[in-house]
């Protein structure tokens, strides 16, 4: 355990996609309240958002540290999803992978990131039925911690836990179930509001400089918010992407750490089966400590996401697919066989002439050599230049057409893959793409897990409208 537990590395990721309304009838009246929830694509799910939020800060995990993945929309149930998630990353297999499952679970995993003992994904992927009253109020969303000092120091922490029928799901149910917010929310206030008090005695504080709160209950968050003298940042961000389950107590200190000053202070509190407070003091290093874009940029210009094709991802509409067979499912032999390609997209880098061959073999494919010596170099943190591009309309994908692109790597090697994030018709020769790990289907109850490309973020058409495409 470090000195001074804390975080020293985080890193948040939010979807490209943006839900804002939910009509099926466009002359309907619009709900009001001017709300939107963040939405995984289709081949996005817990796992694919952690690996999108751990590639920032989970590089220099060391052996015998824990791998945590904290979610309630685990894409396998007795399989441990944090194994994937280990592969794709390429870590030290001394790091052991565990999943950690039910709506505390995010902040138990931040938990054990203080302890220094974890690594940790919070990652949820939020589907309620359609017209449920918070639809809305659900989101899609990761965040990754690693364990150190930079980011924030601990100060003092305070747990609270309640029995209570809040939100549950039986195994093999889509949704949850949610009782009356308006008896859980007393209870979770109750329990809030005592674990708030006794984490800021324990720090010897009276107030801090920013106050954080998360609940699975909205009626709860607006009153602990209200009580602990909370600015409102953190319920404008929860406005932006709804309440994103097991992430959501770390999206919100993700992004409250984006616009922290060094040295001051945050209260974390998180309302969920009873409470978990966290008091933390910023360090000096807190922008350094971040992976990638701030929450805020991330959220400023998503791609706006009809209600029919979101019904249609989430499978919640059923529709006539392409007159062709499903896509094969992957073997396990040939997975664990091929796990550097698939998993780490790793080419082979040729002794005789420096080339990388992508997949990796034993002949070098660019001079021919076979049986020299060749290096495993991962392609997934590079850039790709396409050079062609088909649009496929007979996918077996939730979508009319998809773009697959053959791209060639900064570094040597050439990929071929299906382009994400994009619409196919935006997709050019010459445009810059960096791989991302997604699911390509599911067959036989076997996911089916591979590297796609994305626009580079110079490349991207941010606040593109694809409502349209319902």
């Amino acid at each position: 355990m470090p000195e001074q537990p804390g975080i020293d590395a985080y890193a948040a990721y939010l979807p490209s996609y943006a839900l804002d309304d939910t009509r099926l009838d466009p002359t309907a009246p619009a709900r009001a309240g001017g709300r939107a929830r963040s939405v995984a694509g289709y081949d996005e799910d817990a796992v694919t958002m952690a690996v999108e939020a751990l590639r920032h800060v989970a590089a220099d995990t060391p052996a015998g540290r824990h791998l945590l993945l904290a979610t309630t929309s685990a894409p396998y149930e007795t399989k441990t999803s944090a194994g994937v998630v280990h592969e794709a990353l390429g870590l030290d297999p001394g790091v052991t992978a565990l999943d950690l499952r039910g709506h505390r679970a995010g902040a138990s995993a931040l938990d054990l990131v203080l302890r220094g003992v974890a690594t940790a994904a919070l990652a949820d992927v939020r589907t309620t039925r359609p017209g449920a009253p918070d639809e809305l109020a659900q989101g899609d969303a990761a965040v990754a911690f690693a364990g150190g000092g930079r980011a924030a120091v601990l100060l003092a922490r305070a747990g609270h836990t309640t029995e209570l029928l809040d939100r549950w799901r039986l195994p093999g149910e889509r949704h949850d179930r949610v009782w009356d917010e308006r008896f859980t929310a007393e209870i979770l206030v109750a329990a809030g509001l005592d674990t708030a008090r006794r984490a800021l005695a324990q720090a010897s504080l009276d107030t801090v400089d920013e106050v954080v709160v998360s609940s699975s209950n909205p009626r709860a968050a607006a009153a602990l918010r209200k009580a602990l003298g909370g600015t409102g940042g953190d319920a404008s961000v929860e406005r932006a992407t709804g309440f994103t389950g097991v992430a959501h107590p770390g999206l919100l200190l993700a992004a409250a750490l984006d616009e922290a000053e060094p040295g001051q202070t945050i209260l974390l509190l998180s309302a969920t089966e009873g409470a978990d407070a966290f008091v933390l003091r910023v360090g000096d290093g807190v922008r350094a400590a971040r992976g990638g874009p701030t929450v805020r940029a991330q959220l400023a210009a998503p791609q706006r996401l009809g209600y029919g094709r979101y019904l249609r991802w989430r499978g919640l509409l059923d529709v006539q697919g392409p007159a062709r067979p499903a896509s094969p499912a992957p073997a396990a032999p040939p997975m664990h066989r091929r796990a550097g390609w698939k998993y780490r997209l790793e080419g082979s880098r040729c002794d005789a002439c420096g080339r990388v061959t992508t997949p990796p073999g034993r002949v070098c494919a660019s001079c021919g050599t076979a049986g020299s010596g060749s290096a495993p170099v991962s392609l997934r943190d590079r850039t790709a230049r396409v050079v062609s591009v088909t649009r496929d309309h007979l996918t077996t994908m939730p979508e009319p057409e998809v773009a697959i692109v053959v791209a060639d790597v900064d570094g040597g090697g050439r990929l071929s893959a299906y382009a994400t994030d994009v619409a196919p018709a935006d997709v050019a020769v010459g445009m810059a793409m960096t791989p991302v790990f997604r699911r390509l289907w599911t067959t036989d109850s076997i996911h089916n897990y591979f590297w796609k490309l994305r626009p580079a973020p110079a490349d991207a058409a941010p606040g593109k409208d694809t409502a349209d495409g319902q």
